[in-house]
């Protein structure tokens, strides 16, 4: 990207240089690198490119503080892929502050300033996150109600979140403790619902007051919501994955995201529309409702649009700086909201005594209404309640509840003190946010259905009601034991005796909780182990072959993160499956370029490698799913498991059912692997291949025939040359013919092949029933000039047919598989490498002659022919 000074900017497609794109802005920052980072932690430049977290707050989050100060509705949301470096600049880390936490310290700093010249301030806090359209409050105690909190409006002031919880806070230190709790409530929400915290909004909504005397009596009130946003992740699932998945409409992969973007876009119509009516979807989901004032009313709100510098999110990023072009261009209309407090008061009994008599009345309309009357009397009750309190009740009453400060201060001691497991989680911002306290003696780990209740008490996937137990003797010798049926790792290595625990040991219990072990009364420093770190360590255990050599290029190393951030999601997957009485098995799987029909292993990353494997057990069905498939389905499986958890409906019908994958789903079945040499000799060749899936099972037999043709296109028969350079320049066709398949699986119905010779287009056959269909596909490749790399892709290079079908459901399946026609028997499974074939270079395609009877010509023999050798991926689970 490239930023001039006149706050515009080009972007460029890496692929495409001459295609550029101009955006404007108000404010660019780099924040990749050009920093150093100081004793305290932090990140201070050490050039002019790098926008500290001071200057970032200087721009955008002194604005706010005035405008807040004056009286006004202000909103702030950051809008980008997982990443990017939302949280970063809404929340900061660690000595890095972000933009919430310093306007806090900066609100407190002036109202104790003001205060000593007279005037009530007053500040209160809520903190919400949205999930799969739930809302959950994060400063609540109380065991949250089921469905999430519910989404109420009021005629007047518009949309509100019903009993959600606003604290009093009467410093930077209340309002930071208050900060920490909703950051731990959500962390154990997440783990404890298998959710995924990039998937959430996260929402700080602080209302300040302001009172102050009349000159003529009385009181004004000066009123600002601030709202704070962390939005979801806005990356969007890949369409190659989810192409023809009759899920890809059901499952709304982040309905409020995608509403926010209608909402922009009608908004941004609808101004440039001069006067013509456009209706903005606010209703369509919870986050658009909650920021209608944001997004188009009384509030001066900033967007941050984060964005990834790496050239592989260029789709991501260009996405993300068309939203924000369009958000620039929406005007809000914000006002002072300045009052009287005796007018409020009065306006409010006012109110009640209409809604009084509506009600006596029947309130002339459905139960809905009616109960619609109530509910805004109820609310209108309670804020004059709040309104006749002095701010020194609420804050007792606050204070009353639990003591957050002492609570913190008594963590803290009992950390320097006492063994202790803390939580990794893949955001940075959850880890190390909930402690699990392991005193001496025995401690008992498992979920809330034990009797009696557990020491350390873990909810979610996998865990049993006895899960494991840790027997401390004084503090010098902690022993972990596995309870039976429990899955327990210790270092990545599922334990199956007892483990006298280490520092810094890194424990997970079942497929979500993930901890590291600290005993403060040992020798030897806490290290900060990272997510990543343990995640790696567990692909090793599970037979994931990751390298710890430093000789891995880039691409390599961003794919050895996708796989092992893909991982802990197959297993979870599994892990649902098994909750919900699912009689499906998900496993890993690598997949070479070469087999997906691509003629040569890729240099940049490539993402299409991960598929996820699924076999329906009840059905005796498999199939191949894409990442981007899978992580369709993987949400859908996740909305189910928490509406389980949460006591509503969540049984689907199968169309519906994101575990289900249909039968007649065209699916990647297989592939065979064949030897081009003899055409590089102008000869022909008629073999049969096994047909390989990615396990290394052969699935059966692909007979094909290759043939060189001359320049017209006539089949050559004995007029082989000795040297394969001698066909480079001149006229030469080569036909593949696809004769038949034999002893496939009883459970494939239908079937057809795929390929790509050399640099052609995907070649398609037609589907073909049955268990040894025939596909009779002929198809000629002619070359005016056969080049180099033509001639060396022949000699050294395999085709490789790719073999696609539909199936059957286990009770309609054939009693016993047909046997192979050449031989009896099954082929033993064999895995082997991967062979890859050299780069191709550019060529002429010839006619189709698909569905035409091939004619077979004598097969010949060479002492310079041999049978390649067979490749799959490799598998994990």
């Amino acid at each position: 990207m490239n930023v001039i000074r006149r706050k515009e900017g080009s972007y460029r497609d890496p692929n495409n240089p001459e295609d550029e794109k101009w955006f404007t802005f108000d404010h660019s920052y780099w924040s990749h690198d050009g920093f150093q980072e100081e004793k305290n932690g932090y990140f201070s430049p050490t050039d002019d490119k790098y926008a500290d977290q001071k200057r970032v707050f200087a721009d955008l989050g002194k604005g706010v503080l005035e405008n807040a100060w004056a009286g006004y509705n202000c909103s702030l949301f950051a809008y980008g892929q997982t990443g990017s470096g939302k949280s970063y600049s809404i929340v900061g880390f660690k000595n890095n502050k972000g933009i919430v936490p310093t306007f806090c310290e900066e609100l407190f700093k002036k109202i104790e300033e003001k205060k000593e010249k007279g005037g009530q301030y007053e500040v209160f806090i809520s903190m919400f996150e949205i999930y799969c359209e739930k809302i959950r409050d994060l400063l609540s105690s109380k065991e949250p109600p089921k469905g999430g909190l519910k989404l109420r409006e009021n005629p007047k002031t518009g949309f509100y979140v019903e009993n959600l919880s606003s604290s009093p806070v009467n410093s930077y230190k209340e309002i930071e403790a208050k900060i920490e709790e909703g950051t731990k409530n959500r962390t154990i929400a997440a783990t404890n619902m298998n959710a995924t915290s990039s998937r959430a909004h996260t929402i700080v909504k602080l209302l300040f007051v302001q009172k102050s005397p009349k000159s003529g009596g009385g009181t004004t009130t000066k009123k600002s919501e601030i709202n704070l946003v962390d939005l979801a992740g806005s990356e969007r699932q890949r369409d190659a994955g989810t192409e023809g998945d009759r899920m890809k409409e059901g499952i709304v992969i982040n309905q409020s995201l995608s509403t926010l973007g209608r909402v922009i876009k009608a908004l941004h119509e609808q101004q440039g529309s001069k006067g013509k009516k456009v209706q903005i979807p606010y209703r369509d989901s919870v986050l658009t409702c909650l920021l209608k004032n944001a997004l188009g009313g009384n509030s001066k709100t900033i967007m941050i649009a984060a964005i990834s510098p790496a050239d592989i999110n260029y789709e991501e990023t260009l996405s993300t700086l068309r939203f924000a072009d369009r958000a620039k261009a929406i005007k809000t209309n914000a006002v002072v909201n300045e009052n009287q407090t005796e007018r409020i008061m009065r306006e409010l009994r006012e109110e009640n005594e209409r809604l009084q008599q509506q009600l006596k009345g029947g309130g002339g309309g459905s139960n809905e209404e009616v109960e619609s009357l109530r509910r805004q009397l109820e609310q209108n009750q309670k804020e004059m309640a709040e309104l006749e309190k002095t701010w020194q009740e609420k804050i007792a009453e606050e204070a009353a509840k639990h003591n957050a400060s002492a609570e913190r201060m008594a963590i803290m001691k009992q950390r320097q003190e006492i063994p202790h497991l803390w939580n990794l989680n893949e955001d940075p911002a959850l880890t190390d946010v909930i402690v699990h306290f392991l005193p001496p003696g025995e401690i008992t780990i498992g979920n809330k259905t034990a009797d009696p209740a557990p020491m350390v008490q873990l909810n979610g996937l996998s865990i049993l009601p006895q899960h494991a137990v840790v027997q401390n003797t004084k503090n010098k010798k902690l022993v972990l034991t596995a309870c039976e049926g429990a899955e327990v790792l210790v270092n990545g290595k599922k334990i199956t005796k007892p483990k006298e625990l280490s520092q810094n040991d890194r424990v997970l219990f079942g497929g979500n909780h993930l901890y590291v072990f600290n005993n403060p009364t040992k020798k030897g420093a806490r290290k900060d182990i990272t997510y990543e770190e343990a995640q790696k360590e567990i692909a090793k255990g599970a037979g994931i072959g990751i390298a710890d050599d430093g000789g891995k290029s880039k691409a390599d190393l961003i794919l050895e993160e996708e796989l092992i951030s893909t991982m802990p999601l197959v297993y979870r997957a599994n892990a649902m499956a098994v909750e919900l009485k699912r009689n499906v098995k998900f496993e890993l799987v690598l997949v070479s370029p070469e087999m997906r029909g691509l003629q040569e292993g890729l240099t940049e990353v490539d993402f299409g490698a991960i598929w996820v494997s699924v076999h329906n057990l009840t059905e005796d069905t498999r199939f191949m799913w894409e990442k981007a498939r899978f992580m369709n389905r993987y949400y859908g499986m996740q909305e189910m498991y928490e509406n389980k958890q949460d006591g509503e409906e969540w049984n689907m019908p199968k169309d519906r059912d994101p575990f289900y994958e249909a039968p007649d789903s065209k699916s990647l079945l297989g592939s065979a692997i064949i030897f081009l040499q003899p055409l590089a000799y102008l000869m022909d060749s008629e073999e049969t291949y096994p047909i390989v899936d990615f396990t290394g099972e052969e699935l059966g037999e692909l007979s094909v025939l290759l043939t060189p043709c001359n320049s017209s296109g006539k089949e050559m028969l004995g007029e082989y040359v000795d040297d394969p350079k001698e066909i480079i320049g001149k006229n030469y066709g080569f036909t593949v013919k696809i004769q038949s398949a034999r002893g496939l699986p009883r459970r494939i119905d239908k079937s057809s092949c795929k390929y790509r010779f050399f640099d052609g287009k995907e070649v398609d056959t037609a589907l073909v029933a049955g268990n040894n269909p025939s596909y009779i596909h002929e198809q000629t490749f002619q070359y005016k000039s056969v080049s180099s790399e033509l001639a060396d892709y022949l000699l050294n290079s395999n085709l490789w047919i790719t073999l696609w079908g539909t199936q059957k459901a286990r009770q309609y399946q054939a009693s016993r598989r047909t046997p192979s026609a050449s031989s009896e028997g099954k082929r033993p499974s064999r895995k082997k490498k991967v062979a890859k074939p050299p780069k191709p270079a550019e060529g002429e395609n010839g006619a189709d002659k698909s569905g035409a009877e091939p004619k077979t010509p004598k097969k010949k023999s060479s002492s310079k022919t041999r049978r390649p050798k067979r490749a799959t991926s490799a598998s994990t689970q």
